[in-house]
């Protein structure tokens, strides 16, 4: 029998900077089914982008990756680079903050990620491409702005407590919602107005357990783009308490649209949240690109 061959980027400083130790926990299950693993550490920002892109993959079974949502992200922008994306499986092992691939995946967990890895099961994972002017960026999570920026931005800075960062920072913000005027188009239908937030999702989940799109799929060639427009902070609160379930989407003020695309262009350049990382500015489009990557599940 032919043994498989993982390659495995680690991320050490991601998340709650476990990304060494994951990968510790999980090497006996590769080792168990005759694996083997050719671990590479990142050094720096970026590093998981540049080998994602530019490392030798033939001989390989899987590019796995051990980290956050940030490092998943940097990841799929290096694979996205290269000629033929969907050639080898991503293999993903969650040891961030968020992990909100992994919890649409419904993975409990760096073990059962690992079993999955071996086990060899793939599907077909959508990827929003991602135009900011001249620069192209690659989601597998979420396209945001407003106040998916405002509340990341606070999560940042309180990124010591851990995964309770994200329902903390989405506190401070819903008490004093800022809508600002936009114009959003939808598959070519327009409407300008004032937003709280617009997101466009590929996964269920967004945060911690924050089931924002409870209708996405990562294999049916849509994006779901969840909008607000401007409404009450109690609204704002009843939403944040309804999301975690999926249930807020029988409130008045949230809008659900699946679309193929959408660009958001407001007054300036707003930041956007890219897969939980801020970067780029409005104006910005983003489409989907149907089954360009195939994932372990």
């Amino acid at each position: 029998m032919t043994t498989k061959r993982f390659l495995v980027v680690v991320n050490p400083r991601g998340g709650t900077r476990r990304g060494l130790a994951v990968c510790a926990s999980v090497k006996p299950v590769f080792e168990s089914a005759g694996a083997e693993l050719d671990v590479r550490v990142t050094t720096h920002a970026g590093h998981a982008q540049e080998l994602a892109s530019t490392i030798d993959l033939s001989g390989f079974d899987g590019f796995c990756v051990v980290g956050g949502d940030g490092t998943i992200h940097e990841v799929v922008g290096g694979l996205m680079e290269r000629n033929d994306p969907s050639s080898i499986p991503l293999g993903v092992i969650p040891g961030g903050t968020g992990n909100s691939v992994m919890q649409h995946l419904e993975c409990s967990g760096p073990l059962e990620a690992a079993r999955r890895i071996v086990d060899g099961g793939v599907q077909s994972l959508d990827i929003i491409r991602v135009s900011i002017g001249d620069e192209l960026s690659y989601s597998i999570n979420i396209v945001g702005w407003g106040a998916v920026v405002d509340i990341n931005r606070t999560a940042e800075r309180l990124r010591a407590i851990g995964p309770a960062r994200y329902t903390l920072a989405a506190l401070s913000h819903i008490l004093r919602p800022r809508p600002r005027l936009a114009t959003l188009v939808l598959d070519g239908e327009t409407i300008e107005d004032e937003f709280v937030f617009v997101i466009g999702c590929n996964t269920k989940f967004t945060g911690k357990g924050i089931k924002l799109a409870p209708r996405a799929e990562i294999d049916d060639g849509k994006m779901d783009v969840v909008f607000v427009r401007r409404t009450s902070a109690m609204q704002i609160l009843k939403l944040f308490r309804k999301a975690y379930n999926g249930s807020h989407l029988a409130l008045p003020c949230v809008e659900y649209h699946q679309v193929r695309s959408f660009s958001i262009t407001s007054d300036g350049p707003d930041l956007l949240n890219i897969d939980g990382e801020l970067k780029g500015a409005t104006p910005v489009v983003a489409d989907i690109m149907p089954a360009a990557m195939r994932i372990f599940v």
